[in-house]
């Protein structure tokens, strides 16, 4: 099947090649489609611009605020925080139970923080630990 040209120019104007591609893939790969090229086109687009903007209200965590909540994390849960480190270490990824249980420390320490900003802040600290492990 192919594409018209005007949407083909629609297309070439996207910035993202990744988007471009994922667009490509969608029209042009197998299967039965239930809406137009078009449709397509514009939801593909506009979940990507709301992706984006999401990204971009994300919390920007600083190095020393990573830094101050792993003294936090220290202070407030010894055992847990060489825990923290040692699931790190040993097999590159924390049990979910645990996980959780971090982000309900991380709430405790800034109380009003957005559930995206929480999982922002945790994937700071896994990469912060990984770093006090090299």
């Amino acid at each position: 099947m192919t594409i018209s040209t005007e949407l083909q120019a629609k297309i070439d104007t996207l910035e993202d090649p990744n988007l471009r591609a994922r667009i490509l893939r969608v029209l042009l790969g197998p299967g039965k489609k239930r809406a137009t090229d078009e449709e397509i086109y514009e939801t593909i687009v506009s979940a990507y611009a709301k992706a984006t903007a999401q990204q971009a209200r994300l919390r920007k965590w600083r190095d020393d605020e990573v830094e101050a909540f792993a003294q936090y994390f220290k202070e407030e849960r010894p055992e847990d925080y060489f825990e923290f480190l040692q699931q790190e270490r040993d097999f590159n990824e924390i049990e979910p139970g645990f996980a959780w249980g971090v982000r309900q420390l991380i709430w405790q320490w800034i109380p009003d923080l957005s559930s995206a900003d929480c999982g922002e802040l945790f994937s700071r600290f896994r990469d912060h630990a990984k770093s006090q492990l090299s």
